[in-house]
């Protein structure tokens, strides 16, 4: 269907193009042992969210999604990298605010883009080596009548555990990258406020009417 299938093409942007400090999130959920299992992990709740949509609803899919995305990702660090150097001219409560809206927007893209089934899968290719003792899975989704993407997700090992700091598209396109480039241009024209006004824009549009 047109609508299922633009939906589709948002998450595929947001992924490729789609992505608190840790005092001001949910105590962590004990961590996955290696790259392969966070992602296991991931998949799986990504396609339980798809199978149970419509019972959940927008709101529920969140709330199911979000403690699952806080582990699989490392929101914090992904958060300081797409600031890139203003980072150290945020004040701590700056810091905190855009950490936590970067995790839930991450959350609100997949509760709103993974919103039916429809034969979805995901298969895991190949596990490699990545840049500065980071690991690569290499993942592809399957689209029964479409393209089939490929994901592949850059993990860096932190103190507890293994966690998801990047995503590529078809192993070309980096949302850190991505982000970091749309945080740039809002951070040079406007500042913080801006950029946390955007981000809480971003999510209440996720959110759809309510």
């Amino acid at each position: 269907m047109p609508g299922r299938q633009h939906r589709w093409s948002g998450l595929i942007k947001w992924l490729c193009g789609a992505l608190v400090l840790l005092a001001v999130l949910p105590a962590p959920v004990k961590a996955d042992s290696d790259p392969r299992s966070v992602v296991e992990a991931l998949h799986a709740a990504l396609l339980e969210s798809m199978h149970k949509a419509a019972e959940l609803g927008y709101q529920g899919r969140f709330q199911m999604l979000d403690p699952v995305l806080r582990r699989s990702y490392d929101f914090p660090f992904m958060t300081k990298v797409a600031v890139g150097r203003s980072w150290a001219d945020l004040s701590p409560t700056e810091q905190a605010r855009l950490i936590e809206l970067f995790a839930e927007m991450s959350t609100a893209n997949y509760a709103s883009h993974f919103d039916g089934f429809n034969g979805q899968s995901f298969e895991i290719l190949a596990e490699g080596p990545g840049p500065r003792d980071a690991k690569v899975i290499e993942t592809k989704l399957v689209r029964p009548g479409q393209a089939t993407v490929g994901l592949n997700y850059v993990l860096k090992q932190f103190p507890d555990g293994w966690r998801i700091i990047d995503v590529l598209l078809d192993a070309k396109f980096s949302e850190l990258a991505r982000q970091r480039a749309e945080f740039a241009a809002v951070l040079k024209g406007g500042g913080a406020s801006d950029l946390i006004a955007m981000l809480e824009e971003k999510i209440k549009k996720l959110a759809g009417p309510t």
